[in-house]
């Protein structure tokens, strides 16, 4: 065994040494690379005269250099300057400083009520759902008898913080300015013709929406809102019919005085123009019902 183990390893050490030797010798008979680069043009084998470059060692590309005296444009510098008689304006330099905004005057919407007796819960009730759901801020105009005001003022002081941002409220006492004042307020409901009296009284107010004490929101306040837009040159205020049913609505079973169409109209909620409505003249009386009535005593 070691004498077959010493003729293997002869015979290995012998094999190395041929390879060591056949790869030494093709070295010897390559060509260096200096010389392989500077034959430029090797002609072909097949005699067509095509002569093939090749180059091994490739030149370093030249860096673009950039001086410090010259800096490099940018990218919005590098832009042609305007043409003559071109559109655009021309760009705000440097250091100006940029023209003032005009202020956009906030929209505000008006929610007129008239409250009396013991309606200041409801009142409120419906003050808060009107805000709840609305988009655009309001104004809220009270109309109540002067014992209330103390305690109208006092809800709504209660209001949190972030609602108290979206509203302001203006608290007004019940005045009739034409015939006998407790005429007026024992007509039909108690306060119910102080609406008359809205455009005369809210003279710097455009347009407003006007509900009843016992009117609730279920959605934003600025759908019916819209509908002023939505009024032509002659129209003054928009109203629901009273009723479905002419045979079971209230004007045609107990008025004795005329009414719009079959039904009547339903004046617990009015979207009227008031700017329009002081620009027609109309009259508003209390006596001879029938003959001196003015536009709106018809929907009391």
């Amino acid at each position: 065994m070691r004498i077959h183990c010493k003729i293997v390893a002869i015979i290995l050490c012998f094999g190395v040494l041929l390879l060591l030797y056949h790869f030494v010798r093709n070295a010897a008979d390559e060509p260096p690379l200096k010389q392989v680069a500077k034959e430029n043009y090797v002609q072909t084998s097949s005699g067509l005269g095509n002569i093939v470059s090749v180059e091994l060692a490739q030149k370093p590309r030249p860096v673009a250099q950039v001086s410090q005296k010259q800096p490099r444009l940018n990218r919005k510098s590098s832009k042609l300057p305007n043409r003559r008689g071109s559109n655009h304006a021309n760009p705000r330099r440097l250091g100006e400083p940029k023209p003032p905004r005009k202020p956009v005057s906030e929209e505000w919407m008006h929610l007129a009520v008239v409250a009396c007796g013991d309606r200041v819960d409801e009142t409120l009730t419906m003050l808060k759902s009107a805000l709840l759901f609305s988009i655009k801020k309001i104004k809220f105009h009270i109309f109540a008898e002067d014992s209330l005001k103390p305690q109208f003022e006092k809800g709504l002081n209660k209001w949190p913080h972030p609602f108290t941002l979206k509203f302001q409220y203006s608290i007004y006492s019940i005045t009739f300015s034409v015939g006998n004042a407790q005429e007026w307020k024992k007509l039909f409901k108690p306060c119910a013709a102080q609406r008359l009296f809205l455009p005369v009284i809210l003279k710097e107010v455009d347009s407003l929406l006007y509900v009843d004490t016992d009117v609730l929101f279920l959605r934003p306040m600025d759908d019916i809102w819209s509908f002023l837009k939505e009024f032509n040159t002659t129209q003054l205020a928009a109203m629901a019919p009273e009723h479905e049913i002419p045979k079971i609505g209230w004007y045609s079973r107990f008025a004795r005085h005329p009414f719009y169409g079959k039904t009547g109209v339903n004046s617990g909620v009015m979207l009227m123009n008031l700017t329009r409505i002081r620009n027609t003249l109309f009259k508003v009386g209390s006596n001879n019902i029938g003959r001196h009535l003015g536009h709106f005593d018809f929907v009391i």
